[in-house]
């Protein structure tokens, strides 16, 4: 019903900055600059989660209904809640 989030381009630019600082402490202040510059071209170009899911026009579902779904779906987001809701 609700899509997973995908972990993977957090992943990947935590661990950029984390070799960032790494090289910063272990080889020096070009190479840090390099590892920043790949994980900001990275986090450029990684697909925006931001206004991602689709909700449909219309009256607003009650809130204790937004809750009560979240509830049964914890890894869904309010927007998934607000989209699922408003289907029915």
């Amino acid at each position: 019903m609700t899509a997973r989030v995908r972990r993977g381009p957090t992943v990947v630019i935590v661990g950029g900055i984390a070799a960032t600082i790494g090289a910063w402490l272990a080889l020096g202040l070009l190479d840090a600059c390099l590892g920043a510059l790949a994980t900001l071209a990275y986090a450029a170009s990684a697909p925006s989660v931001v206004g991602a899911t689709r909700v449909p026009d219309g009256a607003a579902p009650d809130p204790r209904s937004v809750r009560k779904w979240r509830e049964e779906h914890p890894d869904a987001t309010i927007s998934e809640a607000i989209a699922a809701l408003s289907e029915r």
